[in-house]
């Protein structure tokens, strides 16, 4: 044996960890948790499908539009989406006019209503109204009795004064003008007015027994009440 030779290094003492980096594992419970929760999900994000509204407008795009823009150029798509453009405005535009209606003579009566609507009456204090009247309630037609009940109020309301009736005007028209001439009485109108809207544009049943119970509020919203 060689003596000049230097034998394997003398091993090291251990040296002890310290305290604080010697942490037991995480419960099963807890890891389970932290993975159900998205906000911890960073490396598996979740994929949008597209919207209701998204469909919608791929639908579109594929049934109407495709078809149209088929072996077309570019000025020639840009026309179609102008016309289509238009036209929807139009239609939405028509819509609007149809609710806004033609005040109440703005729609037609009911099959077998009595009289329909005065479209060709240029003034109302020349309509015969109360023959109107008995002659719906003769045909037990009470939703037409109602609107020529609001007629008559408009009638009154007119010889009065407090309107100026003209047939292309609205009701929401008519209750502006009655708030203006005669603060006090305006609520009475403006209720009348709703009931006649819900009943006639709303298209509402009216019975005997309903009937009897309107018919005091047209009569008393009358100024000739007053």
């Amino acid at each position: 044996m060689d003596l000049s030779e230097p034998g394997p290094a003398p091993l090291q003492p251990a040296v002890p960890l310290a305290a604080d980096t010697l942490r037991p594992s995480p419960a099963p419970a807890i890891l389970d948790a932290y993975r159900a929760d998205p906000d911890f999900q960073y490396d598996r994000p979740q994929a949008e499908g597209p919207s209701l509204w998204e469909r919608f407008w791929r639908w579109v795009y594929r049934t109407v539009l495709a078809p149209l823009f088929e072996n077309t150029s570019a000025r020639a798509r840009e026309w179609v989406l102008i016309a289509l453009a238009v036209g929807i405005l139009g239609w939405v535009l028509s819509r609007l006019l149809q609710a806004e209606g033609s005040g109440v003579f703005g729609r037609s009566a009911p099959a077998g209503g009595v009289g329909g609507p005065l479209l060709d009456a240029d003034d109302i204090a020349e309509v015969d109204l109360h023959t109107r009247l008995a002659d719906a309630l003769a045909q037990a037609d009470h939703r037409e009795a109602v609107r020529v009940r609001y007629l008559l109020l408009l009638q009154a309301l007119d010889a009065a004064g407090a309107i100026a009736w003209r047939r292309d005007k609205t009701n929401r028209q008519y209750v502006t003008e009655v708030a203006a001439a005669d603060a006090d009485h305006a609520p009475l109108f403006t209720r009348a007015t709703r009931v006649f809207d819900a009943v006639w544009y709303g298209e509402r049943p009216v019975s005997p027994a309903l009937y009897a119970e309107l018919a005091p509020l047209f009569d008393g919203a009358s100024p000739r009440a007053a």
